[in-house]
Protein backbone atom coordinates (compact mmCIF):
# COMPACT_ATOMS: atom_id res chain seq x y z
CA UNK A 1 0.00 0.00 0.00
CA UNK A 2 1.33 3.33 -0.98
CA UNK A 3 1.20 6.34 1.26
CA UNK A 4 -1.50 7.92 -0.84
CA UNK A 5 -3.62 4.91 -0.87
CA UNK A 6 -3.23 4.98 3.06
CA UNK A 7 -4.01 8.88 3.49
CA UNK A 8 -7.34 7.82 1.55
CA UNK A 9 -8.15 5.10 3.87
CA UNK A 10 -7.59 6.98 7.20
CA UNK A 11 -9.55 9.71 5.58
CA UNK A 12 -12.45 7.14 4.76
CA UNK A 13 -12.32 5.63 8.28
CA UNK A 14 -12.13 8.97 9.73
CA UNK A 15 -15.62 10.01 8.10
CA UNK A 16 -17.12 6.70 8.59
CA UNK A 17 -16.04 6.82 12.14
CA UNK A 18 -18.70 9.70 12.67
CA UNK A 19 -21.33 9.01 9.85
CA UNK A 20 -21.15 5.02 9.48
CA UNK A 21 -24.29 5.49 6.80
CA UNK A 22 -23.09 8.07 4.75
CA UNK A 23 -20.16 6.37 2.64
CA UNK A 24 -20.23 3.28 0.62
CA UNK A 25 -16.86 2.77 -1.85
CA UNK A 26 -15.64 0.19 -4.66
CA UNK A 27 -12.25 -0.13 -5.98
CA UNK A 28 -11.81 0.84 -10.02
CA UNK A 29 -8.96 0.65 -11.92
CA UNK A 30 -8.77 4.60 -11.92
CA UNK A 31 -8.99 4.61 -8.02
CA UNK A 32 -11.60 4.06 -5.31
CA UNK A 33 -15.37 4.94 -6.32
CA UNK A 34 -16.79 6.36 -3.36
CA UNK A 35 -20.85 7.08 -3.26
CA UNK A 36 -21.23 9.59 -0.09
CA UNK A 37 -25.62 9.24 0.84
CA UNK A 38 -25.67 12.77 2.23
CA UNK A 39 -29.19 13.55 4.56
CA UNK A 40 -29.31 17.44 4.95
CA UNK A 41 -30.00 19.00 8.73
CA UNK A 42 -30.05 22.93 8.98
CA UNK A 43 -28.66 24.21 12.20
CA UNK A 44 -32.08 26.13 12.96
CA UNK A 45 -35.65 25.99 10.79
CA UNK A 46 -35.46 28.06 7.84
CA UNK A 47 -38.61 29.20 5.49
CA UNK A 48 -38.16 28.18 1.94
CA UNK A 49 -40.47 29.41 -1.40
CA UNK A 50 -41.23 26.76 -3.26
CA UNK A 51 -42.27 28.40 -7.09
CA UNK A 52 -42.83 26.76 -10.27
CA UNK A 53 -40.27 25.80 -12.61
CA UNK A 54 -41.77 27.79 -15.24
CA UNK A 55 -41.20 31.20 -13.66
CA UNK A 56 -37.68 30.71 -13.20
CA UNK A 57 -34.86 30.60 -15.89
CA UNK A 58 -32.52 27.22 -14.96
CA UNK A 59 -30.93 27.01 -18.67
CA UNK A 60 -27.73 28.58 -17.92
CA UNK A 61 -25.45 27.06 -14.82
CA UNK A 62 -25.02 30.31 -13.61
CA UNK A 63 -28.87 30.75 -13.04
CA UNK A 64 -30.37 31.81 -9.45
CA UNK A 65 -33.69 32.70 -8.83
CA UNK A 66 -34.06 36.25 -8.67
CA UNK A 67 -36.77 38.05 -5.72
CA UNK A 68 -39.11 35.51 -4.24
CA UNK A 69 -42.31 37.99 -4.77
CA UNK A 70 -41.58 38.45 -8.90
CA UNK A 71 -41.47 34.53 -8.86
CA UNK A 72 -44.56 33.95 -7.20
CA UNK A 73 -47.51 32.56 -8.94
CA UNK A 74 -50.44 30.85 -7.98
CA UNK A 75 -49.76 27.70 -7.46
CA UNK A 76 -46.34 28.84 -5.54
CA UNK A 77 -46.14 27.38 -1.70
CA UNK A 78 -44.01 28.40 1.14
CA UNK A 79 -43.42 25.97 4.19
CA UNK A 80 -40.74 25.76 7.27
CA UNK A 81 -37.96 23.10 6.99
CA UNK A 82 -35.29 21.74 8.76
CA UNK A 83 -34.18 18.42 6.70
CA UNK A 84 -34.23 17.97 3.68
CA UNK A 85 -33.95 14.98 1.06
CA UNK A 86 -30.63 13.70 0.76
CA UNK A 87 -27.88 14.11 -2.57
CA UNK A 88 -25.88 11.23 -3.80
CA UNK A 89 -22.98 12.31 -4.80
CA UNK A 90 -21.07 10.07 -7.28
CA UNK A 91 -17.07 10.60 -7.24
CA UNK A 92 -14.05 8.76 -8.02
CA UNK A 93 -10.45 9.06 -5.78
CA UNK A 94 -7.81 8.79 -8.08
CA UNK A 95 -4.96 7.03 -7.50
CA UNK A 96 -2.60 10.17 -6.71
CA UNK A 97 -5.33 11.71 -4.60
CA UNK A 98 -5.21 14.39 -2.88
CA UNK A 99 -2.51 15.17 -4.53
CA UNK A 100 -4.79 15.47 -7.64
CA UNK A 101 -8.55 15.95 -7.80
CA UNK A 102 -11.08 14.18 -6.96
CA UNK A 103 -13.31 13.49 -10.16
CA UNK A 104 -17.31 14.02 -9.20
CA UNK A 105 -19.30 11.96 -11.73
CA UNK A 106 -22.78 13.03 -10.44
CA UNK A 107 -24.68 14.59 -8.26
CA UNK A 108 -28.36 12.99 -7.93
CA UNK A 109 -31.44 14.55 -5.50
CA UNK A 110 -34.11 12.54 -4.21
CA UNK A 111 -37.51 14.15 -5.33
CA UNK A 112 -35.39 17.15 -7.31
CA UNK A 113 -36.33 19.38 -4.99
CA UNK A 114 -32.72 20.71 -6.22
CA UNK A 115 -32.98 22.68 -9.60
CA UNK A 116 -30.89 21.18 -12.14
CA UNK A 117 -29.20 24.50 -12.56
CA UNK A 118 -28.04 24.42 -8.83
CA UNK A 119 -26.72 21.05 -8.74
CA UNK A 120 -24.13 22.38 -11.61
CA UNK A 121 -23.77 25.41 -9.07
CA UNK A 122 -23.20 22.55 -5.69
CA UNK A 123 -20.78 20.83 -8.53
CA UNK A 124 -18.35 23.72 -8.91
CA UNK A 125 -18.87 24.49 -5.48
CA UNK A 126 -17.02 21.38 -4.35
CA UNK A 127 -14.31 21.12 -7.16
CA UNK A 128 -13.08 24.42 -5.88
CA UNK A 129 -12.59 23.45 -2.00
CA UNK A 130 -9.91 21.07 -3.15
CA UNK A 131 -6.46 22.12 -2.18
CA UNK A 132 -3.63 20.03 -3.11
CA UNK A 133 -2.27 17.41 -0.37
CA UNK A 134 -5.55 18.07 1.51
CA UNK A 135 -8.25 15.26 1.94
CA UNK A 136 -11.89 16.97 0.90
CA UNK A 137 -14.40 14.29 1.57
CA UNK A 138 -14.66 15.56 5.37
CA UNK A 139 -15.41 19.26 3.96
CA UNK A 140 -17.59 17.87 1.55
CA UNK A 141 -20.14 16.03 3.63
CA UNK A 142 -20.33 18.97 6.03
CA UNK A 143 -20.90 21.57 3.47
CA UNK A 144 -23.96 19.57 2.17
CA UNK A 145 -25.11 18.31 5.30
CA UNK A 146 -25.76 22.12 6.79
CA UNK A 147 -27.49 22.98 3.66
CA UNK A 148 -24.53 25.87 3.33
CA UNK A 149 -24.22 26.07 -0.17
CA UNK A 150 -28.08 26.78 -0.03
CA UNK A 151 -28.12 30.76 -0.61
CA UNK A 152 -31.27 31.26 -2.05
CA UNK A 153 -34.53 30.17 0.09
CA UNK A 154 -36.12 29.61 -3.15
CA UNK A 155 -36.81 26.02 -4.74
CA UNK A 156 -38.15 25.41 -7.82
CA UNK A 157 -40.07 22.57 -8.98
CA UNK A 158 -42.77 21.40 -12.01
CA UNK A 159 -45.08 20.90 -9.54
CA UNK A 160 -44.55 23.18 -6.10
CA UNK A 161 -47.66 21.38 -4.58
CA UNK A 162 -46.37 17.54 -5.18
CA UNK A 163 -42.89 18.92 -3.91
CA UNK A 164 -43.75 20.04 -0.62
CA UNK A 165 -45.63 17.12 -0.03
CA UNK A 166 -42.37 14.85 -0.29
CA UNK A 167 -40.56 17.97 1.69
CA UNK A 168 -42.79 17.82 4.47
CA UNK A 169 -42.95 13.94 4.47
CA UNK A 170 -39.41 13.38 4.81
CA UNK A 171 -39.18 16.29 7.55
CA UNK A 172 -41.82 14.51 9.43
CA UNK A 173 -40.28 10.76 8.88
CA UNK A 174 -36.82 12.04 9.84
CA UNK A 175 -38.14 13.36 12.72
CA UNK A 176 -39.78 10.25 14.34
CA UNK A 177 -36.70 8.02 13.12
CA UNK A 178 -34.68 10.68 15.54
CA UNK A 179 -37.08 10.38 18.42
CA UNK A 180 -37.78 6.62 17.68
CA UNK A 181 -33.55 5.83 18.33
CA UNK A 182 -33.62 7.87 21.18
CA UNK A 183 -34.46 7.25 24.97
CA UNK A 184 -37.28 8.97 27.26
CA UNK A 185 -38.28 9.01 31.17
CA UNK A 186 -42.05 8.25 31.01
CA UNK A 187 -43.78 11.37 32.60
CA UNK A 188 -46.67 8.70 33.73
CA UNK A 189 -44.63 5.34 34.99
CA UNK A 190 -41.13 7.21 35.03
CA UNK A 191 -39.38 4.27 33.40
CA UNK A 192 -36.92 5.09 30.63
CA UNK A 193 -38.16 4.03 26.90
CA UNK A 194 -36.63 3.85 23.43
CA UNK A 195 -38.70 6.83 21.70
CA UNK A 196 -40.36 3.71 19.34
CA UNK A 197 -42.33 2.88 22.67
CA UNK A 198 -43.60 6.08 23.32
CA UNK A 199 -45.61 9.31 22.50
CA UNK A 200 -44.40 12.62 22.18
CA UNK A 201 -47.09 15.48 22.82
CA UNK A 202 -47.79 18.66 21.15
CA UNK A 203 -48.14 20.44 24.23
CA UNK A 204 -46.78 23.21 26.79
CA UNK A 205 -43.65 21.32 27.53
CA UNK A 206 -43.86 18.62 24.25
CA UNK A 207 -43.93 15.90 27.34
CA UNK A 208 -43.45 12.40 26.25
CA UNK A 209 -45.07 8.99 27.67
CA UNK A 210 -45.10 5.82 26.68
CA UNK A 211 -47.48 3.81 24.50
CA UNK A 212 -48.91 1.96 27.10
CA UNK A 213 -49.28 4.25 30.19
CA UNK A 214 -51.23 7.07 27.73
CA UNK A 215 -53.25 4.06 25.92
CA UNK A 216 -54.70 2.82 29.17
CA UNK A 217 -55.40 6.58 30.85
CA UNK A 218 -56.87 8.07 27.88
CA UNK A 219 -58.77 4.89 27.52
CA UNK A 220 -60.00 5.00 31.34
CA UNK A 221 -61.11 8.23 30.45
CA UNK A 222 -63.23 7.51 27.47
CA UNK A 223 -65.31 5.21 29.51
CA UNK A 224 -65.61 7.01 31.92
CA UNK A 225 -67.09 10.12 29.55
CA UNK A 226 -64.23 12.54 30.71
CA UNK A 227 -63.30 13.76 27.31
CA UNK A 228 -61.94 16.57 28.33
CA UNK A 229 -59.09 14.83 30.05
CA UNK A 230 -57.48 13.10 26.98
CA UNK A 231 -55.21 15.29 26.74
CA UNK A 232 -51.37 15.26 28.32
CA UNK A 233 -51.37 14.31 31.81
CA UNK A 234 -48.30 16.03 32.64
CA UNK A 235 -48.94 18.04 35.86
CA UNK A 236 -47.62 21.76 34.27
CA UNK A 237 -49.74 21.07 31.54
CA UNK A 238 -52.79 20.05 33.72
CA UNK A 239 -52.34 23.70 35.89
CA UNK A 240 -52.00 25.66 33.08
CA UNK A 241 -55.94 24.11 31.45
CA UNK A 242 -57.31 24.70 35.05
CA UNK A 243 -55.81 28.24 35.68
CA UNK A 244 -56.80 28.76 32.04
CA UNK A 245 -60.30 27.10 32.31
CA UNK A 246 -59.57 25.37 29.31
CA UNK A 247 -60.83 22.50 28.24
CA UNK A 248 -60.12 22.07 24.53
CA UNK A 249 -57.62 20.04 25.08
CA UNK A 250 -54.22 19.92 23.88
CA UNK A 251 -53.37 17.22 21.36
CA UNK A 252 -54.31 16.55 18.00
CA UNK A 253 -56.91 14.32 16.84
CA UNK A 254 -54.19 12.44 14.78
CA UNK A 255 -51.91 11.84 18.25
CA UNK A 256 -54.99 10.29 19.52
CA UNK A 257 -55.82 8.12 16.46
CA UNK A 258 -52.31 6.34 17.31
CA UNK A 259 -53.42 5.84 20.70
CA UNK A 260 -56.44 4.30 21.06
CA UNK A 261 -58.24 1.28 19.13
CA UNK A 262 -61.01 2.25 16.74
CA UNK A 263 -63.48 1.53 18.79
CA UNK A 264 -62.80 3.85 21.47
CA UNK A 265 -61.64 6.78 18.95
CA UNK A 266 -65.72 6.36 17.90
CA UNK A 267 -66.49 6.84 21.25
CA UNK A 268 -64.41 9.92 22.14
CA UNK A 269 -65.54 11.89 19.01
CA UNK A 270 -69.30 11.01 19.83
CA UNK A 271 -68.59 12.33 23.56
CA UNK A 272 -66.32 15.32 22.29
CA UNK A 273 -69.24 16.20 19.93
CA UNK A 274 -71.73 16.17 22.50
CA UNK A 275 -69.41 18.21 24.80
CA UNK A 276 -69.15 20.55 22.52
CA UNK A 277 -72.45 21.25 21.70
CA UNK A 278 -73.40 21.42 25.55
CA UNK A 279 -70.47 24.14 26.08
CA UNK A 280 -72.00 26.21 22.92
CA UNK A 281 -75.56 27.71 23.45
CA UNK A 282 -76.03 28.60 20.29
CA UNK A 283 -75.35 24.99 18.63
CA UNK A 284 -79.00 23.15 17.68
CA UNK A 285 -79.36 19.13 16.77
CA UNK A 286 -79.37 18.56 13.24
CA UNK A 287 -83.27 18.05 11.91
CA UNK A 288 -82.13 14.92 10.00
CA UNK A 289 -83.33 11.98 12.54
CA UNK A 290 -80.34 9.65 11.28
CA UNK A 291 -77.88 12.36 12.14
CA UNK A 292 -78.66 14.44 15.22
CA UNK A 293 -75.30 16.20 15.45
CA UNK A 294 -74.91 19.53 16.79
CA UNK A 295 -74.85 22.47 14.36
CA UNK A 296 -73.47 25.56 15.63
CA UNK A 297 -74.64 29.09 14.79
CA UNK A 298 -72.19 30.70 11.96
CA UNK A 299 -69.74 33.20 13.23
CA UNK A 300 -69.78 35.33 9.82
CA UNK A 301 -73.03 35.94 9.93
CA UNK A 302 -74.46 39.71 11.03
CA UNK A 303 -77.26 39.72 13.70
CA UNK A 304 -79.72 41.24 11.15
CA UNK A 305 -78.88 38.66 8.52
CA UNK A 306 -81.02 36.35 7.71
CA UNK A 307 -78.27 34.63 7.06
CA UNK A 308 -78.19 34.05 11.08
CA UNK A 309 -80.70 31.08 10.29
CA UNK A 310 -78.51 28.66 8.09
CA UNK A 311 -77.30 26.43 10.01
CA UNK A 312 -75.29 23.42 7.58
CA UNK A 313 -74.60 19.99 9.37
CA UNK A 314 -70.76 18.87 9.20
CA UNK A 315 -71.84 15.50 9.97
CA UNK A 316 -74.66 14.64 6.94
CA UNK A 317 -73.94 18.11 5.01
CA UNK A 318 -77.80 18.58 5.39
CA UNK A 319 -78.19 22.45 5.09
CA UNK A 320 -81.16 23.93 7.31
CA UNK A 321 -83.27 26.83 8.36
CA UNK A 322 -82.99 26.69 12.07
CA UNK A 323 -86.43 28.15 12.41
CA UNK A 324 -88.33 25.90 10.81
CA UNK A 325 -86.10 23.37 10.45
CA UNK A 326 -86.93 22.57 6.89
CA UNK A 327 -84.33 22.56 4.17
CA UNK A 328 -82.40 26.19 3.79
CA UNK A 329 -84.85 28.18 1.65
CA UNK A 330 -82.81 31.95 1.48
CA UNK A 331 -82.28 34.61 3.38
CA UNK A 332 -84.81 36.80 2.03
CA UNK A 333 -87.53 33.90 2.24
CA UNK A 334 -89.46 33.73 4.93
CA UNK A 335 -90.73 30.86 7.04
CA UNK A 336 -94.07 29.47 6.25
CA UNK A 337 -95.97 30.72 9.48
CA UNK A 338 -96.67 26.58 10.14
CA UNK A 339 -93.64 25.68 10.45
CA UNK A 340 -92.43 28.78 13.27
CA UNK A 341 -95.84 28.66 14.89
CA UNK A 342 -95.00 25.93 17.90
CA UNK A 343 -91.44 27.53 17.90
CA UNK A 344 -92.43 31.01 18.36
CA UNK A 345 -94.89 29.72 20.70
CA UNK A 346 -92.64 27.72 22.74
CA UNK A 347 -89.71 30.02 23.74
CA UNK A 348 -90.71 33.33 22.47
CA UNK A 349 -90.05 36.27 23.09
CA UNK A 350 -93.65 37.42 23.14
CA UNK A 351 -93.94 36.03 26.26
CA UNK A 352 -90.36 35.23 27.59
CA UNK A 353 -88.78 38.37 29.59
CA UNK A 354 -85.03 39.66 28.69
CA UNK A 355 -83.39 38.37 31.32
CA UNK A 356 -84.56 34.46 30.73
CA UNK A 357 -82.07 32.29 29.84
CA UNK A 358 -84.09 30.75 27.11
CA UNK A 359 -84.59 34.01 25.53
CA UNK A 360 -81.18 34.80 25.52
CA UNK A 361 -80.15 31.32 24.45
CA UNK A 362 -82.60 31.36 21.42
CA UNK A 363 -81.30 34.72 20.78
CA UNK A 364 -77.87 33.57 20.17
CA UNK A 365 -79.06 30.90 18.20
CA UNK A 366 -81.04 32.28 15.92
CA UNK A 367 -80.41 36.20 16.16
CA UNK A 368 -81.93 38.94 17.92
CA UNK A 369 -82.85 41.21 15.00
CA UNK A 370 -83.98 37.78 13.56
CA UNK A 371 -86.19 36.81 16.54
CA UNK A 372 -87.83 40.24 16.85
CA UNK A 373 -88.50 39.71 12.83
CA UNK A 374 -90.54 36.18 13.31
CA UNK A 375 -92.14 37.54 16.40
CA UNK A 376 -93.80 40.37 14.63
CA UNK A 377 -94.74 38.37 11.92
CA UNK A 378 -96.11 35.60 13.96
CA UNK A 379 -98.18 38.68 15.88
CA UNK A 380 -99.33 39.84 12.44
CA UNK A 381 -100.21 36.40 11.32
CA UNK A 382 -102.75 36.04 14.59
CA UNK A 383 -104.18 39.12 14.36
CA UNK A 384 -104.77 38.58 10.65
CA UNK A 385 -106.53 35.17 11.69
CA UNK A 386 -108.55 36.68 14.22
CA UNK A 387 -109.73 39.31 12.31
CA UNK A 388 -110.73 36.68 9.23
CA UNK A 389 -112.56 34.71 12.05
CA UNK A 390 -114.22 37.79 13.02
CA UNK A 391 -115.72 39.31 10.28
CA UNK A 392 -115.22 36.73 7.32
CA UNK A 393 -117.39 33.49 6.26
CA UNK A 394 -115.87 30.92 4.29
CA UNK A 395 -117.56 29.92 1.14
CA UNK A 396 -118.69 25.97 1.48
CA UNK A 397 -117.34 25.61 -2.01
CA UNK A 398 -113.74 26.82 -2.06
CA UNK A 399 -113.06 27.49 1.55
CA UNK A 400 -112.63 31.22 0.38
CA UNK A 401 -112.79 33.75 3.44
CA UNK A 402 -115.22 36.07 2.14
CA UNK A 403 -117.28 39.24 3.80
CA UNK A 404 -120.47 40.59 3.85
CA UNK A 405 -120.67 44.03 2.50
CA UNK A 406 -124.53 44.13 1.83
CA UNK A 407 -127.68 42.50 0.59
CA UNK A 408 -129.76 40.19 2.73
CA UNK A 409 -129.41 36.67 4.60
CA UNK A 410 -131.27 35.17 1.84
CA UNK A 411 -128.65 35.53 -0.96
CA UNK A 412 -128.62 32.38 -3.21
Amino acid sequence: MTSLEQLQDEEIDALVAVYPDILTQNSVAAGKEIKLDISIELETERKFDIVSSSAVDTSSPGTEPSCSSQLHTSDSVTTTLMYLPPLLINVVLPLTYPQTKPMIQSISVRHTWLAPALVRKLAVRLDEMWTPEEGVLWQWVEDVRTGAFLESSILSHPSPNILISHLTTHQTNTKQAQFSAQTFKCGICLSIQRGVNCVQLDCLNADVFCLECLKEFWGMCVAEGEVTKVACPGMECVEAREKAKNDSGDVGHDVIGQVLNEEQVARWKRLWVKHLAEKDPSAVPCPVRRCQAPVPRPKAAEDESGWTRLRTCDSCGFAFCVACKRSWHGPNSSCAITQTKAFVEAHVVLTLPKEDPRRRALERQCGRKVLRKMAQEYRDEKENQAWLKERTTACPQCKTRVEKGEGCNYMT
